[in-house]
């Protein structure tokens, strides 16, 4: 590297190394994974986004999506060079700074460095470092099993919407459960929603947080391998059926589908007005992929709603 590129390195390197320094003086970490045995660390992502002498280094997407001219120009790097260089060198950076953090609550059972970076070449977006430390994945595997026996199962008493807003997100977490059984998380859902239903404001809570947790796993895993979706000049989705989308085996799709229209009727029945379109959007692209039960949905009005509430 050359001098230019070895101080564009080095400001990366601070950048990461000030973020850790900072979170690992934190006081409030234990006390923060206390709250629930659901929750096994804090952090689960990382998002660095380099511009010359602007590096950003932050646990939350910023949005730093665009770099102007002058940040291109003015970049050491070419595309290759980032793929090649300067990202192992970043990797390994992280590596160093969670082996020693790897039992801390400060860092989730998975943990990813995401990166965009100006270059010559345009901007490069990619994951810079994954890790998943399967330890903790056990641990929390377990506490999950624990909860959903002792306190779903065989409880009979209200729970907190904490432990919902966890449980849910674990529950659609593909890096958790390899493999989706949409019977049993509706079950547990449908479960949770009986425990809480004679408290009006909490029993809300647990369905806003099943009901974010669905949205999120239909918009960012599910619905993402079968279309291009861009943002409307309203600000909303909208989506196109990839010409390479592999529909062809159908038992694949039954798992995924049968939760997506779940999660359809729960927007539908209890989200604001305004909410519910999302909840039609997703019964028609579960009928683009080949769901008769959702063509039936669309096809039949309100009262297929509330049939199909237990798919």
């Amino acid at each position: 590297m050359n001098t230019q590129q070895e101080a564009a390195l080095e400001e990366m390197k601070m950048a990461i190394y000030q973020w850790f320094d900072e979170q690992e003086n934190r006081k409030e970490l234990e006390a923060a994974v206390k709250r629930t045995t659901l929750q096994i660390g804090i952090f689960n992502e990382l998002v660095l986004n380099y511009r010359p002498g602007k590096t950003v280094v932050d646990d939350v997407n910023l949005g730093h999506n665009a770099a102007g001219k002058k940040s291109m120009n003015a970049s050491p790097f070419t595309q290759e060079q980032i793929l090649h260089e300067v990202q192992p060198l970043l990797s390994e950076i992280v590596r160093e700074r969670l082996d020693k953090l790897k039992t801390s609550p400060l860092i989730d059972y998975r943990f990813t460095l995401q990166g965009t970076f100006a270059t010559t070449d345009g901007l490069v977006e990619l994951i810079v470092f994954e890790r998943i430390f399967e330890e903790k994945r056990q641990q929390l595997l377990q506490r999950i099993q624990s909860y959903i026996e002792e306190k779903l199962e065989k409880g009979c008493y209200p729970t907190k919407p904490l432990e919902t807003f966890f449980l849910a997100r674990h529950l659609l977490d593909p890096y958790l459960f390899h493999e989706l059984e949409a019977a049993r998380t509706i079950a547990v859902f449908e479960r949770i929603q009986t425990l809480n239903k004679e408290r009006v404001q909490a029993l809300a809570e647990h369905r806003g947080n099943i009901i974010q947790a669905m949205k999120d796993w239909a918009e960012e895993i599910f619905l993402a391998r079968y279309f291009d979706v861009t943002r409307s000049e309203y600000w909303t989705n909208e989506y196109k059926m990839k010409p390479d989308a592999a529909l062809d085996n159908k038992d694949e799709l039954n798992q995924p589908i049968d939760l997506l229209l779940y999660g359809a009727v729960m927007i539908i029945r209890y989200e604001p007005n305004y909410n519910k379109s999302k909840g039609k959007t997703y019964l028609e692209l579960a009928s683009q992929l080949g769901s008769v039960k959702a063509t039936r949905m669309l096809k039949e009005g309100s009262d297929a709603f509330a049939r199909e509430t237990c798919i």
